[in-house]
């Protein structure tokens, strides 16, 4: 991957906002909003402006009263705009986090932020967790450049061919769920589905006349 991964730490506390930014601020392009939004629908356009690869979320971000969402709740809204945009809670909590946590898939406890040896281990989880998700968007393009080539041969795709385009273009759309892009999809999808069934039915009836 060139360049930094660009990493955005939601705390609502300054003495971690500090202790992130000392952790975590080499090794990433790290962006820490000073406050957070009171209303949790204005996060995303921040984090879409700074073109986050990660979120790196503090779980009770609540608990000071200065807003009244949880990091979980972040997540949920984050979901929203873009299903795969990695993203971690940590938190002092781990054990509570681990039981109410329905959107987290990975959960951290802030130690990770205060010991050294710790943040090497927090450091490797980003970025094996961006990789992974750069990787899988660009095995999608590949799958769109090499059917489009085939299609530009003249070649006819064949069902396992247009299946792997529409799990691609899926993919690729969920990246974006701001777009009418998905919609499309899955209504083309559901038409080809129903093509499918009506010539599977001619053939069927076409059979009983013989």
């Amino acid at each position: 991957m060139a360049g930094k991964i660009r990493l955005v730490y939601l705390d609502e506390e300054q003495s971690w906002q500090s202790q992130a930014y000392a952790a975590l601020n080499v090794d990433f392009d790290l962006h820490i909003p000073e406050n957070l939004p009171h209303n949790i629908e204005c996060l995303w356009s921040e984090i879409k402006d700074f073109n986050a690869d990660a979120i790196l979320i503090d779980y009770r971000l609540n608990e000071s009263g200065e807003v009244a969402y949880t990091g979980d709740e972040v997540i949920k809204e984050i979901h929203k705009h873009n299903k795969h945009l990695p993203m971690f809670i940590i938190t002092s909590y781990e054990d509570n986090a681990i039981t109410e946590c329905k959107e987290a898939d990975i959960i951290r406890g802030k130690e990770l932020l205060a010991e050294a040896d710790k943040v090497v281990k927090l450091k490797n989880i980003i970025i094996a967790s961006v990789y992974k998700y750069k990787a899988r968007k660009s095995s999608a393009e590949d799958v769109l450049i090499s059917l489009q080539a085939k299609v530009q041969k003249g070649e006819i795709l064949s069902k396992d061919d247009e299946g792997n385009k529409f799990n691609a273009e899926l993919y690729l759309s969920e990246l974006d769920l701001d777009s009418n892009v998905r919609t499309d999809l899955i209504t083309s999808k559901s038409n080809r589905d129903i093509e499918d069934i009506l010539n599977m039915a001619k053939e069927l009836i076409e059979m009983h006349k013989k």
